[in-house]
Parts: structure tokens; sequence; C-alpha cells
């Protein structure tokens, strides 16, 4: 039995999120019934992110296992052949028994894109929220949120997920081609996490210390003193990092 990791790429707006759902279009059902086809057995892929509908990926993973014997480095060409112009696969790699691309993630890193002003094309994947952003202030607001902390603020219902307490190593914003993006790293998210750290850092930046407002909130553990959950298609899985890879 061999265990295989895939890292994957999509356009989230044609999806119903990542998680197979009947009657739904679904990355991990598209991906699944063109592996199983190929490998000519019945698969059952795992994925270390649940991203939602609307939401994109460039570095999802997904691992299964498989008694097949085609070669690894055949697998992204033979898939990308069939699969549909939202989704990719970009690398295929042999990985070690036991490996699960959801259990084995140390961490994982999404950006969230707003755009300076509307665009027809940069729309499809960045967010403009109709009203000017302070990179500085935006910056300041997300600060305080590196650490360890209880981040049921921002923890939307919904999720059957126990427990509430998740490890920021990174929330900081940069240029990007059409504005600016926030790049989060932490062991695990909640249900709507980023997307209500968005909001909640849109809805202080005006504030005299957007960051005591943000310590502020946080420190309350209320859903209700978060921002507006900001919408789906600005945000993106970047990347995930397991064993013996830099999450800083």
């Amino acid at each position: 039995m061999r265990t295989l990791k895939l890292v994957v790429a999509y356009d989230g707006a044609g999806f119903d999120g990542w998680q197979r759902q009947p009657g739904r279009r679904t990355v991990q059902g598209v991906l699944e019934d063109l592996v199983s086809e190929v490998m000519s057995e019945a698969i059952r892929l795992t994925g270390a992110g649940r991203t939602d509908a609307g939401c994109h990926a460039r570095g999802q993973v997904a691992s299964f296992t498989t008694e097949a014997r085609l070669p690894v480095g055949a697998l992204p060409h033979v898939l990308n052949r069939r699969l549909p112009g939202d989704v990719r696969v970009r690398s295929a790699a042999e990985a070690p028994a036991g490996f699960d691309a959801r259990r084995s993630a140390r961490a994982r890193r999404y950006a969230y894109r707003f755009l300076r002003e509307d665009d027809v094309l940069l729309g499809r994947m960045a967010w403009h929220p109709r009203r000017p952003t302070d990179a500085d202030a935006l910056a300041r607001a997300t600060a305080p949120l590196v650490g360890t902390h209880d981040c049921a603020t921002f923890h939307a219902t919904g999720s059957g997920a126990t427990g509430s307490v998740c490890r920021i190593h990174r929330a900081s914003w940069r240029p990007w081609d059409g504005g600016v993006q926030l790049d989060i790293v932490a062991d695990r998210f909640l249900y709507h996490m980023v997307r209500s750290i968005v909001g909640t850092a849109l809805a202080v930046q005006d504030e005299g210390d957007p960051g005591r407002a943000m310590r502020e909130r946080l420190s309350a553990r209320d859903r209700g003193r978060a921002g507006p959950t900001a919408p789906a298609h600005g945000l993106c899985l970047e990347q995930v990092f397991y064993p013996a890879e830099d999450a800083s």
C-alpha cells in the first residue's frame, strides 16, 4: 500500500467548497472521481483544509492510499489532461506510511486580498470593500493576534470543531498588484476565522488605536464583537506546513 500526496490549486468560484457533498460540485468530489478512475480503484482523498464555497487554493494538499503502481511523477500530467480548467494538480509525491494531509499538518497559510479599486478580472480573486483601506492601520490591527489565543470571537456558528484556542504564527499585511493582502499562518483555523478577522480589521482600522480595539474584541471571546465576515472570494489557501518545514 502506497501513500501519495498531491498539491492542488483551484479557482473556487465554481465549487461548493472542498468537501464532497451529495448533488453538489466540490473539489474533493471532482478529484476523487478522476483519481479513482485513473487508479482503477475506489480512492478517498483527505484534504488539509476544508475550504468554503467560493474560496480559492494554490497550495491545498490532499493525500490518499492506493495499491496502484502508476509512477507518481506521471500523475499530475495524467490528471491535468482530464481535469476541468478550474482545478489543477501542481505536484505529486510519495509520502511516508501514515501520512495524512489534515492530521499531519503543523500549520496553514492563507492570504486575503483587498482591491484598491474595482477590477473586472482581479475581482474574481480579491475583494473591493468600497471604502479606503489603510495598510498601516490594518497591520496594527492584526499585530496583537500573533501568539496563542482563544479565538472564539472569530468563530462563526455552524462548525462541529471543539475548542477555540489557536496559535497564530503570522498576521501581516503587504502590497500585491491589486492592493494589499493579509498573510496569516496558524496551527489551526476556526470556521470563517480568517474572513472574520479581515472584517474586524477593516472595522477597527479607523479607530485611534486599531491594535487596542482588536485586543478588546479578541479578549471578549464573543462572536458579536467581531466585524462583518468578509466575502469568500478574497480568500486563498496558499500553503500547508508539515514537520521539518518552517511555519514562522
